[in-house]
């Protein structure tokens, strides 16, 4: 309230003291025009719903069936691109190389009726790979293949790998769920290790046994390899 305003209505105020109320109230009166009141508050808008993306479901059956039937290096390359969206295998390969001999060439070994098992070539070599297991038994998504390593020893390792290096064969009819590695030392194959493995539900592959020669001037058949590991 201005000063002029104020000293004009304190003047209207009478002497006796009976007549205070009357020139506050006044008073009151001539204050009045200069407030202001803030607007009340409103309530801010409520936050949109999201908008829900419809995914579609990697279909490992119909995946299966069409990775059985590829026959060409570019048809198996395009299905292992398929299978990124569900699982990237490339973690085991180490560095993205996209240029490596081989580099996403497949095959499946079939497990038993639900189980099969995708080996997705990482580099090709002369006479053996370094590839990527999957686990793509259908009913689930598939998952990466991991055990653990085998040493110099022909004993397992505390490490885990998601990569394996060799040669992989597997016989469904004598052991069901089971799977080889053989990896040669030497290019004639009488050296190396040869790995079977179990695969788990979860998606692992535990050790079953480990034969192992290292001596490739003294080349032995792999089936006369010593047993170096069995698991208890």
């Amino acid at each position: 309230m201005r000063w002029g305003a104020a000293l004009s209505c304190l003047s209207l105020r009478p002497g006796p003291l009976r007549a205070l109320l009357p020139a506050l109230l006044l008073l009151a009166a001539c204050a009045s025009p200069g407030t202001r009141t803030s607007p009340a508050p409103t309530a801010p808008a409520a936050t949109p719903d999201a908008e829900p993306i419809e995914a579609p479901a990697f279909d490992a059956e119909a995946w299966t069936a069409a990775a059985d039937t590829a026959t060409t290096e570019a048809s198996q390359i395009a299905l292992a691109a398929q299978l990124l969206d569900a699982v990237d295998w490339r973690t085991a390969c180490g560095e993205d190389d996209p240029t490596a001999p081989g580099r996403g060439t497949l095959t499946l070994a079939h497990l038993d009726d639900v189980w099969s098992l995708a080996a997705i070539t990482c580099q090709r070599f002369a006479t053996q790979s370094t590839f990527a297991l999957v686990d793509a038994r259908g009913g689930r998504p598939p998952r990466l293949v991991r055990a653990l390593g085998v040493g110099g020893d022909g004993r397992p390792t505390a490490d885990t790998t998601a990569s394996f290096y060799g040669t992989l064969s597997h016989d469904r009819s004598l052991r069901p769920g089971r799977f080889d590695v053989q990896t040669k030392g030497a290019g004639h194959g009488g050296c190396g290790t040869d790995v079977r493995y179990r695969l788990r539900p979860d998606g692992g592959a535990e050790i079953e046994r480990v034969r192992a020669h290292h001596d490739c001037a003294a080349p032995l058949a792999p089936g006369e390899w010593p047993v170096t590991y069995a698991a208890p």
